[in-house]
């Protein structure tokens, strides 16, 4: 080297530069490197040295030094016309985008048309680094107006070609711009990338190879060739590939590539290795998470395999091979209506998939939906009738469905599996001798099988011999003690006798090992609450959803029974942050948030959940319905109605709608029309509980109080509950039948003492009768089930005035403790004090109940009461005046005028 340094100290700079031009025209980029790097450490200012190397290191790949050596030489007089596409191309080799647009921001006006018009092509290839193709698209328009030859303008077109999956016009292209470059390595390497979209594995390899061989550096088409290598089973080969390139092992793709390489080879422990770096190093690469995720299952790890695959179902909804990976995880686990939804969806993009079916038949069959089962088998086995396996699954199904199991020659079906079948059929059939013999020659022959002896306790269990089958299901947890559909099937049956504490002891360790096991978790829940904890059976949910956030039966049934807890709040919490993805595939949380928001009398939220859930399921006449309560609660009354029609409209049968139709005509005083829909209600669907319950209500409220009794009192004999109960004393009191309404009003209270609305309404009847003392009684068995109940105390207050007035003021005052801003306490309060002539306490505190209450005309006379006994007569002329207008024919109007007519008396 000593050596080589002096024979360079012997020539000029001027000789190592034509030295290195003439490296150059051969394509020797390094030994052209090394004579101009010699050069400027002789003249660092010789202005063709540093142009050269600029050049030359963008040929190595040295992107950093090309950018700096090409500044440094439009900095010694190089222009910036020639310097600007060799600075642009080193600052996209690095991914430096930004800086490369501000550079090119201004084209040079002396550059050629040719040149402008490749600048113009890197900023397109720029702004498609950054995810901005339609401003990439107008760069490359321009550029192509400008060349339409250029190789840049070819390339930049044909990727925009390539990114949408226009094949063709891409490769044309690309041919165009080869034939005038046959050495371009961008163009054979955007091909490759072309044919390896398109699966031409073999094409892509060979523009593979000529891409490397028109470069003189390592890049990342040695792992694009490894791809398309492995897609064709050169495994050696494709190892070498990715060997050349162990300087970049860390990058994402290639760890990819790797574990793609360890997962043909079934090395999945180093394949999962290699793809778990692979999303380290780029957490949004699908490829690596869909491969790690069947890796995963591989490894008989669904839990981390679910984990991946729902990742990429999130990002990209709808994904074919993701909803196969969540059925195979979910199925492993037990969970077969989530398998089925994410097969379902698997099985929109390829419809004859043979492996979709499959599994979509065997979760179908775990779950009990035999129907569904046999159709799928059935569609399987005119696909590939000679598979045994698909032969196998299709004697199951007929089985389940009922039809007879043909016995088949050997060979055409799994010997195991078609003895068991029979097995079965003699045991759906009743005929347990048959069956036991077959189980017992099944037992014998094949010793390992748990199966058989599973199906030994269900003969015992139908024929009554519990014991027995309690032990033989027994031997198979002894067998294998972890067996978890043992555990759940035996936590089933403990569930059915209500051992409730053994529902916990067989599934509380699963949940416990597997805090993601859903199937498990709801078997204890329901044990939880059947033994009264309320508590325990939440916490059980929450920990669930928690673990496992794809928990959606337990997210729906745990905001389920906060909704019937009468907590709202805590509905919503649940379903709160929910992705469009899960609400598209479980319809119910929208449902479910509706009804939540609904419970809050927040209108305009339930009518947004409601709006989303008819986008989701657009067919759903529930969904309309729904929607429309939603609208008339918000006041909405055509919206609501348009939304009911189109409800009856997608099922004329649905009842909960057709209820709905008869309450919306009458609420719109449209009675004849509520009739008829009320006469053809019971016409369609007979007498119902709940469309008794529609005719009685309507009835009651068009005052035909006779057919209201009759038909709320056959309503309430069917379905005993308060608002029937209350239905059925008005229909009886618009009657004039107190003793009959009081009679059966207080029956029922007697079977339900903490029913505190029927005591509320209890009370209010004593009083429209005048029975203050009973009906003080009535709102003292509220006050003993809820002793802060505000109205109870309110009212008890008032009404014990004259018997015991400081009682009734210390009531009062409680009440006011209690609601300080409630009107009608603060009323009550200052009409007591009235009485006790203290008129400036009555009249601070009537005063504040009718500003807190301003179109309350109740109040408003009571103010004008307050106004009178005051002296104030114009103040009381203007109250007066606010309630006849306000509260035109009321009872409030009428003693409004009487007040008048005292006070015009007085004049």
């Amino acid at each position: 080297m000593l050596l080589l340094g002096a024979c360079a100290q012997d020539q000029s700079p001027t000789e190592q530069v034509e030295k290195a031009r003439q490296h150059l025209a051969d394509k020797s980029f390094s030994a052209a490197s090394i004579e101009l790097s010699n050069a400027l450490q002789q003249d660092p200012q010789n202005r063709d040295a540093r142009w050269l190397l600029a050049k030359t290191s963008l040929e190595l790949g040295e992107w950093q030094k090309a950018e700096r050596d090409a500044l440094l030489a439009m900095g010694l007089g190089i222009p910036r016309a020639e310097a600007l596409p060799v600075l642009a191309r080193a600052l996209l080799q690095q991914g430096n985008t930004d800086r490369l647009l501000t550079e090119t921001s201004t084209l040079p006006n002396d550059a050629s048309k040719s040149t402008q018009a490749t600048l113009l092509s890197l900023r397109g290839a720029a702004l498609l680094l950054k995810s901005d193709a339609n401003e990439a698209r107008i760069q490359f328009e321009r550029a192509e107006g400008l060349d339409p030859d250029n190789p840049d303008v070819l390339l930049g077109m044909a990727q925009l070609h390539v990114l949408r999956a226009d094949f063709e016009p891409a490769r044309t292209l690309l041919e165009k711009a080869l034939a005038q470059t046959p050495d371009l390595a961008d163009g054979w390497s955007l091909l490759g990338d072309l044919e390896l979209e398109q699966g031409n594995f073999e094409a892509a390899e060979n523009a593979y190879d000529k891409a490397i061989s028109a470069r003189t550096y390592r890049s990342l088409e040695l792992a694009r060739r490894a791809h398309a290598r492995l897609q064709q089973g050169k495994f050696k080969p494709a190892e070498a590939d990715l060997d050349a390139l162990s300087r970049q092992a860390g990058h994402p793709y290639v760890a990819y590539l790797r574990g793609l390489l360890y997962f043909n080879q079934q090395k999945f422990n180093e394949a999962a290795v290699a793809f778990e770096t692979s999303i380290t190093e780029a957490p949004a690469y699908l490829p690596s998470r869909l491969y790690l995720a069947t890796t995963r299952l591989m490894l008989n790890q669904p839990e981390q395999a679910l984990t991946h695959a729902e990742f990429i179902r999130s990002a990209a909804p709808g994904t074919r091979e993701a909803n196969v990976l969540v059925g195979l995880a979910e199925i492993s686990k037990g969970e077969f209506a989530a398998a089925r939804s994410a097969l379902a969806a698997a099985l929109k993009g390829k419809p004859d998939d043979v492996i979709t079916l499959q599994m979509l038949a065997s979760a179908a069959l775990l779950e009990g939906d035999v129907r569904s089962g046999l159709g799928y088998a059935e569609r399987l086995a005119v696909l590939h009738p000679d598979s045994r396996s698909v032969v196998s699954l299709l004697m199951l199904a007929q089985l389940m469905a009922g039809a007879a199991v043909p016995e088949l020659p050997p060979g055409k079906a799994d010997e195991y599996q078609s003895a068991f079948i029979l097995a079965l059929q003699a045991f759906r059939d009743d005929h347990f001798d048959d069956a036991r013999a077959r189980v017992k020659t099944l037992l014998s022959a094949y010793p390992d099988q748990i199966d058989p002896l599973g199906l030994d306790a269900a003969i015992d269990l139908a024929s009554g011999q519990w014991p027995q089958a309690r032990i033989k299901l027994q031997k198979v947890l002894d067998q294998q003690p972890t067996n978890r559909s043992a555990r759940l099937n035996m936590a089933k049956l403990e569930l059915n006798d209500h051992n409730y504490e053994r529902v916990r002891e067989l599934v509380g360790p699963i949940t416990l090992s597997s805090p993601t096991d859903e199937a498990s978790a709801l078997l204890l829940v329901a044990a939880e609450h059947a033994l009264g904890n309320a508590e325990a059976a939440n916490l059980t949910l929450e920990k669930l959803i928690k673990a496992n956030p794809a928990a959606d039966t337990a997210r729906a049934l745990l905001a389920r029974r906060h909704l019937n807890a009468d907590a709202p709040d805590k509905a919503l919490e649940v379903l709160r942050n929910l992705s469009d993805a899960q609400l598209a595939a479980n319809p119910l949380f929208l449902e479910l948030r509706g009804s939540a928001a609904l419970a809050k009398n927040d209108a305009t939220a339930a009518r947004a959940s409601f709006e989303h859930l008819v986008r989701v399921a657009p067919e759903s006449a529930r969904a309309r319905f729904m929607l429309s309560e939603s609208l008339l609660h918000g006041g909405q009354f055509l919206s609501a109605q348009r939304a009911l029609d189109e409800a009856l409209k997608l099922d004329p049968r649905y009842l909960p709608a057709r209820i709905g139709e008869v309450r919306f005509l009458t609420h719109a005083k449209l009675f004849d029309k509520a009739a008829a829909a009320a006469k053809k209600l019971l016409q369609d669907f007979g007498e119902l509980p709940e469309v008794l319950a529609t005719s009685g209500w309507h009835a009651l409220v068009t005052g035909d109080f006779v057919a209201a009794e009759n038909n709320l009192g056959r309503a309430f004999a069917k379905t005993p509950n308060t608002e029937l109960a209350l239905e059925l004393v008005r229909a009886q009191w618009g009657q004039k039948n107190y003793e009959a309404a009081l009679s059966g009003l207080n029956t029922w209270i007697d079977a339900h003492p903490g029913d505190i609305a029927a005591l509320l309404h209890l009370a209010g009847a004593h009083l429209s009768l005048g029975q203050e003392a009973e009906a003080v009684a009535a709102y003292q068995r509220v006050l003993k089930l809820e002793p802060n109940h505000i109205p109870s105390i309110n009212n008890i207050a008032w009404l014990s005035r004259a018997q015991n007035p400081e009682e009734a003021l210390r009531l009062a005052r409680r009440a006011l403790e209690l609601a300080p801003e409630d009107p009608h306490v603060l009323d009550t309060l200052g009409m007591l004090y009235l009485e006790r002539k203290d008129f400036a306490q009555a009249a601070r505190f009537v005063t504040e109940a009718s500003k807190a209450s301003p179109k309350d005309m109740q109040i408003a006379l009571n103010l004008a009461r307050v106004q009178i006994a005051q002296g104030k007569m114009k103040d009381a002329r203007e109250t007066l005046g606010t309630v006849l207008k306000e509260g035109s024919g009321s009872p409030v109007a009428e003693h409004a005028r009487k007040l008048v007519a005292e006070l015009d008396a007085r004049n």
